[in-house]
């Protein structure tokens, strides 16, 4: 059956009046919103850490599933740098249903769909921090979820498809924070970092704190210890624990609190021991150099570590070696102080 034509000019008037009621909500949200508002407590925050924060376009309201602004283009850098320490193509601000009320301007999540983060920018941002700033804690009230993002380094792509949901950050309440991503092999990766933060005049810190993960080729990791910041780019980190398969046990202790940075790798399993002491950045320097040098022979110039391995018994293929002992000490490492080995029963 055909419809009537006073049928169908009631059905297109139905139709025009409910867009006139969805366009005046949706006006209605925003004004009440005011997505300026959000995105001058986002730029506020990110002046306060020395960062810059742009939104290729103003922020607008969205009302469903739950109400929040949406940010398109956003990019945060260092000031006076060309290149942005962070991308994404679009986030969003949720926030509570009294938000809609004109209240204090509260959020509840940050989310951030495919964000590129460049670990250049990163490390010079902290490179750049002054040593004397004290250090500060940034809360996070409300959740942040990366979805689908990226780590580059020197233009190349180091982690995809990367997930990072991190959870209230506040002194003296739980923290935790996941990650899962795929390395350049397309491998999986995973770390779950949890912890309760605390906050002071001269050091912040997350302790107890606990490490748990898996990496390709390395296998399964459980490390419990503690992470310091002591202002600027100064912080310290310890953690022991069992990483691999099968399981050895594990002591990590990084410190760049006075002088060069050094860490401490201890290594146990039976009949096997690592001990090493080295600058990670001078370290990785020599390795770099090994492959830009010329053609002809070059001197071998030795590793700038001190280290020491043992084992018992040692197979390359058909080769066994027995009662294997190996030190070098290509350079003295500077003495550094030791933040002494951490609990394992921490956190437990």
């Amino acid at each position: 059956m055909v419809p009537s034509h006073r049928f169908r000019m009631a059905l297109v008037g139905s139709l025009a009046v409910l867009a006139v009621l969805v366009a005046g909500l949706l006006l209605a949200v925003h004004l009440l919103l005011q997505p300026q508002r959000f995105t001058a407590l986002l730029e506020t925050a990110a002046s306060a850490a020395n960062l810059k924060l742009k939104l290729e376009h103003p922020a607008h309201a969205e009302l469903l599933p739950v109400p929040g602004l949406v940010l398109e283009g956003l990019s945060l850098s260092v000031p006076g740098h060309a290149e942005p320490m962070l991308t994404a193509a679009r986030g969003k601000l949720r926030v509570p249903w009294r938000a809609l009320l004109g209240g204090v301007p509260t959020i509840t999540q940050l989310e951030l769909d495919a964000p590129q983060m460049n670990l250049d920018e990163l490390d010079g941002y902290i490179a750049g921090l002054p040593t004397g700033r004290a250090p500060w804690l940034p809360q996070i009230r409300t959740g942040v979820v990366l979805n689908d993002g990226s780590l580059s380094s020197h233009g190349r792509i180091v982690l995809a498809d990367v997930t990072i949901k991190i959870g209230q950050l506040e002194p003296g309440r739980p923290f935790q924070m996941t990650v899962s991503a795929r390395n350049a092999s397309a491998l999986p990766i995973s770390l779950a970092v949890t912890g309760v933060p605390h906050s002071g005049t001269k050091v912040v810190s997350l302790e107890p704190m606990q490490l748990l993960g898996d990496l390709p080729g390395y296998g399964h990791f459980d490390l419990i210890g503690h992470a310091r910041w002591l202002g600027g780019s100064r912080a310290q980190v310890a953690v022991a624990g069992s990483a691999g398969a099968p399981a050895l046990s594990l002591n990590l202790a990084f410190s760049n609190t006075a002088g060069p940075a050094m860490l401490d790798v201890l290594i146990r399993r039976p009949h096997q021991q690592l001990d090493a002491h080295f600058d990670p950045a001078a370290l990785l320097t020599w390795w770099k150099g090994l492959f830009s040098q010329g053609p002809g022979l070059q001197p071998l110039v030795p590793p700038p570590l001190a280290a020491a391995a043992s084992a018992s018994q040692v197979t390359f293929g058909t080769v066994q070696f027995s009662g294997l002992s190996v030190r070098i000490n290509g350079k003295p490492a500077p003495a550094v102080s030791k933040m002494g080995q951490p609990s394992h029963s921490a956190g437990k």
